[in-house]
C-alpha cells in the first residue's frame, strides 16, 4: 500500500509561501497596474488569506499522512479498533467525514497531535514556540479579514498591542508592509520565512 508523502505535502506548500513571496513583492515594487498604495495593502491583505488557506491544508494532509502510517495511537484514545495501517481515503474519512477541520491556532493543532497521533509521525511536536507564535499572528489577521466582527478585531488589536508595544494599530496590510526597526527585515518576509523554517521543522521530524 503506498503511502501518503510528508515530502511531498512540504514541498508543495514551502512552493507556494515562495511564490506568493515573490509575487508580493513585485507587485509592492510596481509603477503601473497596482500603483496605488491602497491597492498594495488590498494586495497585502489578500496574501494573508492565500498563506492561511495553505497553512490549513498542509495540516489535514500531515494528519492524514500520519494516520496513514499508523493509527495505533488514534484507537487508543478514542477506543476504536482500527487497523493500524488504513488507505488514504479511509483516514481522510476519519479526520474530515462531512465537516470541515477548523483548528483555531497552532496549539490546537499540537494537541490535536501529541494526543492523537503517532509520536514517530507527528510533524507538529517539533513546532517551536516562536514559530507558532507568528503562525497564530497570520491566523488572528486571517480572522479578521475574513470576518471584520468586533471580536475578531479586538483580538487582532490587542495581540499586535501586546506583542508589538504599538499605540496605534494599523490594518493587516499596513503592518505587514512595514519594516521591523529591530531586524531591518519586511514583516511580511519574516511571516512567510516562518511558515517555510516551520515546514522544515515539521517535514525533518517524520522523515
Amino acid at each position: 500500500m503506498r503511502k501518503c508523502s510528508f515530502e511531498k505535502n512540504h514541498r508543495e506548500f514551502e512552493g507556494w509561501i515562495r511564490w506568493y513571496g515573490q509575487f508580493i513583492s513585485k507587485l509592492v515594487l510596481a509603477k503601473h497596474v497596482v500603483r496605488t498604495k491602497l491597492q498594495k495593502l488590498e494586495l497585502m491583505e489578500a496574501l494573508v488569506l492565500r498563506c492561511v488557506v495553505r497553512w490549513e491544508v498542509l495540516v489535514e494532509q500531515d494528519i492524514v499522512a500520519s494516520l496513514n502510517r499508523d493509527t495505533s495511537t488514534y484507537s487508543a484514545q478514542t477506543g476504536l479498533s482500527l487497523r493500524k495501517h488504513l488507505t488514504r481515503d479511509e483516514c481522510e474519512a476519519i479526520l474530515v467525514g462531512h465537516r470541515y477541520v477548523d483548528f483555531r491556532n497552532v496549539g490546537a493543532v499540537k494537541d490535536f497531535g501529541k494526543h492523537y497521533l503517532s509520536p514517530k509521525y507527528d510533524p507538529f511536536s517539533a513546532i517551536p514556540s516562536k514559530l507558532a507564535t507568528r503562525i497564530d499572528d497570520f491566523i488572528c489577521m486571517r480572522n479578521l479579514l475574513a470576518h471584520y466582527s468586533k471580536l475578531a478585531a479586538r483580538t487582532y488589536q490587542n495581540r499586535l498591542a501586546k506583542r508589538f508595544s504599538l499605540r496605534r494599530i494599523p490594518e493587516p496590510g499596513e503592518f505587514l508592509n512595514a519594516v521591523n526597526p529591530k531586524s531591518g527585515m519586511f514583516r511580511r518576509d519574516e511571516y512567510l520565512h516562518a511558515f517555510v523554517e516551520t515546514s522544515e521543522l515539521m517535514v525533518k521530524a517524520v522523515t
